[in-house]
């Protein structure tokens, strides 16, 4: 066992004591806390993601993950891989070589198959093709946001189509926390600097209230280079610029709804412009053996319009409303020069690629709440409707130049350019949904039945474009439904301990691209082919778990089991076509798969602890706290009987706070992630990661009562370390492997200044 092991081992063991210690402690406060039922019902945190409305946490039957302004702040946090980091069990997928940051993980499923909204707008999808074409999802900046609620595991039923993994609901600033109750205008200045990326930010806003109208207005400017390589591998060179911009109005007591009727507009855009040296690709086979040049010049743009009104009509029918209207568009272009030296008996040659993706939706909700009680039975119903019409455009185009002759071609690897992957889609997604807790007045037991119905449809338009590359291939038509049930029950063992279980179904209707994915290759001789019979993919997520709190401490310990069927293998080859002696590739549902783990959160105030505390009730130990945080998940390819490649390794993170009384505060991070043995067995050897541990520090200091300087030095032992989900599915020998190393000590900085009047 090597000293790293050693270490990763000594700190799992002490997850386990520290679970069983904390699990202890919570027995014997609760037991206290059980003479005093008003002391122990304390003001709940709520959370918005479990139920669709807010709901005390205590209640929840299911996995929560919370991370508020506060915690972003202070770990200097400048993108949703930041977002997550001492999150074990959620990932963030990061490309070294030239996409950058991607989409979430949960649990081992990610991508397209997680919920992502902004603001209750729902983010946008991703598009690959090949190695230079790669539109990931669009989310918000981080300095704009206030507060992430992360679900774990199946949720269509409130949810629908993509919540077969978890859902990731953000929550953008609002003008009101900017503005003291008796302020009219308020306003945060910030700027950043990471030494990593050699990188650069500044984030300004600013908010007004004029009456009871609030209004609020922010941007952010972000210039980034190249990420280092801990080790000294050069990476390959690259200038990132990003701007984005917020804005909101919120008129609470709008019309003659009282305060109960409240109008929110919200406006968020930006755009990014990428571009990279990919001097990784350079000689690599087979694709880039020749490839002495290329360079990537990716720019994209997003747009998310949102009108939402809240009302309160304390109706029959309903205790609160809330509808929405939103628009998302985005546009992803991405540009691709390469040379090539001269390969008999091709001569030398220049290409020029192009890859555009547009995604554009609009939409409509409405839900609504209502209290009931009906006898000894008290009911909580949450009911609505959601609807959502979109549109994916997709284009490569580009063009060959023989360096000798001059001569230009419109073909590059036997594709006639320009060229759509799939046809232009039109996707239509209709959902309804009911939900109900209910429990017996006095009683400890809590039942929420909860059951969705979706229609979803594509229509595919053929255009020129798409029946001259593809002549042999006639897109086809999709309708498809869902049922989605769930089930959670919860037990409230003390005023501040409970146990819960639950049963979730998740689905993730067929993709276009994958319905009706066009690619016709004859220098390869194959050709892909529309599949109408695609079903929806779907989930089955069992939950356990306890959730305790006290007033040193509160702690969730769970384990879930997931049984996933009709995975969508992406085409694959379903052998020649008789008629022409083409390959055929299709996508299918085949894959079956299970994932089954554990997750454990805990945090730990140990000046409420303390015995030793002096007669005042003053403690040595004041503003000190723990956070244990810890994830361990096996999954299986059940069609293979293969292990799922997806999970990641386990995860544990410690981590010490001090927050002194007089304005300033320290931590210290410990993260360490299991070695990554058990992965598929296929012909070529897939490339394994190594153990680690990482130390962070972080410290703040209050500058009076505006100012606030955040300091953070991350990797302090300078870890040589790459992560599971950025080399997974590469082969041992892969030459992209080791640009995916994490970057070796670092420092970031940030000073932010809040006016007002």
């Amino acid at each position: 066992m090597t000293l790293l092991s050693s270490r990763v081992s000594a700190l799992t063991a002490s997850v386990a004591a520290a679970a069983f210690w904390l699990l202890c402690c919570a027995g014997a406060g609760a037991a206290e806390a059980g003479s005093s039922a008003e002391a122990g019902r304390a003001v709940l945190e709520e959370v918005m993601v479990v139920s669709r409305h807010y709901t005390p946490l205590q209640h929840a039957a299911a996995t929560v993950t919370i991370i508020d302004r506060n915690e972003i702040e202070r770990v200097l946090t400048t993108n949703i891989r930041d977002l997550v980091r001492y999150e074990p069990g959620i990932t963030v997928r990061n490309d070294p070589v030239r996409f950058g940051i991607d989409s979430f993980a949960i649990r081992g499923i990610g991508g397209d198959r997680i919920v992502a909204h902004v603001d209750g707008v729902p983010v946008s999808q991703s598009f690959s093709i090949g190695a230079l074409a790669d539109s990931g999802r669009i989310y918000t900046d981080t300095d704009f946001i206030r507060r992430v609620e992360i679900l774990r595991g199946p949720a269509s039923a409130l949810y629908g189509s993509d919540a077969i993994g978890g859902v990731v609901q953000m929550q953008t600033i609002d003008p009101r926390d900017l503005l003291s109750a008796s302020e009219t205008m308020g306003a945060q200045l910030r700027a950043g600097y990471r030494s990593e990326t050699e990188g650069w930010s500044a984030t300004a806003l600013n908010a007004w209230r004029h009456g009871s109208a609030e209004m609020l207005l922010g941007y952010v400017h972000r210039d980034n280079h190249e990420a280092d390589i801990a080790g000294g591998l050069k990476p390959n060179p690259r200038r990132s610029r990003m701007d984005q911009v917020l804005a909101k109005l919120v008129l609470p007591g709008f019309g003659t709804g009282g305060a109960g009727n409240t109008i929110e507009v919200t406006l968020e855009t930006g755009r990014t412009r990428d571009k990279t040296v990919v001097n990784a690709l350079l000689g690599t086979p087979p694709r880039f053996v020749n490839t002495t040049a290329m360079t990537g010049d990716d720019r994209a743009e997003h747009l998310r319009f949102a009108v939402e009104q809240s009302l309160a009509p304390a109706a029959a029918w309903a205790d609160d409303l809330t509808w929405r209207l939103h628009v998302m568009r985005t546009l992803t272009e991405q540009l691709t020069d390469e040379t090539r030296r001269p390969a008999a008996p091709r001569a030398s040659t220049e290409l020029h690629r192009s890859f555009t993706f547009r995604d554009e939706a609009w939409g409509a909700s409405v839900i609504a709440t209502k209290a009931v009680n009906a006898g000894s039975w008290l009911h909580q119903l949450v009911y609505g409707i959601d609807f959502e019409m979109g549109q994916a455009t997709e284009k490569r185009d580009g063009w060959e130049r023989n360096l000798d002759t001059g001569l230009v071609s419109n073909v590059i690897l036997g594709e006639v350019l320009p060229l759509r992957d799939f046809p232009i889609t039109r996707r239509v997604e209709a959902g309804i949904y009911i939900q109900d807790e209910l429990r017996l007045a006095d009683s400890r037991w809590r039942f929420t039945p909860g059951l969705r119905m979706d229609l979803y449809r594509l229509r595919p338009r053929e255009d020129a474009m798409y029946r001259e590359d593809n002549p042999s291939a006639r897109p086809v038509k999709l309708d498809d439904q869902s049922l989605a049930p769930k089930l959670a029950v919860s037990y409230e063992l003390t005023p501040r301990t409970s146990a819960f279980a639950q049963y979730a179904r998740g689905f993730r209707a067929p993709p276009l691209e994958e319905v009706n994915i066009g690619l016709e290759i004859a220098l390869f001789n194959y050709r892909a082919v529309p599949n109408p019979d695609l079903k929806a993919e779907t989930s089955d997520g069992y939950e356990i778990g306890l959730r305790t709190r006290g007033d040193a401490w509160r702690a969730t310990l769970s384990g879930h089991y997931t049984r996933f069927e009709d995975f969508i293998e992406s085409r694959m080859n379903i052998g020649l076509d008789p008629a022409t002696g083409m390959t055929l590739f299709q996508s299918r549902n085949l894959a079956r798969a299970r994932i089954y783990g554990i997750d454990l959160a805990a945090r730990l105030d140990l000046a409420a602890l303390d015995r030793f505390a002096e007669p005042s009730g003053a403690s040595p130990l004041q503003g000190w706290s723990l956070n244990l945080n810890a994830a361990w998940a096996r999954g299986d390819d059940l069609t293979a009987n293969q292990p799922l490649n997806s999970v990641d390794p386990m995860q544990v993170n410690l981590i010490v706070n001090y927050d002194a009384p007089s304005g300033w505060g320290a931590r210290l991070a410990a993260t360490a992630v299991a070695a990554k043995n058990r992965v598929t067995q296929i012909d070529v050897p897939l490339y394994r990661t190594d153990d680690y541990m990482t130390l962070d520090a972080f410290a703040y200091v209050e500058i009076g009562a505006r100012g606030r300087l955040n300091l953070a030095l991350t990797n302090l032992t300078d870890e040589r370390y790459i992560t599971w989900i950025d080399v997974r599915n590469r082969a041992a020998d892969d030459p992209l492997v080791p640009y995916a190393v994490h970057p070796g000590r670092s420092l970031s900085v940030n000073l932010s200044w809040a006016f007002g009047r």
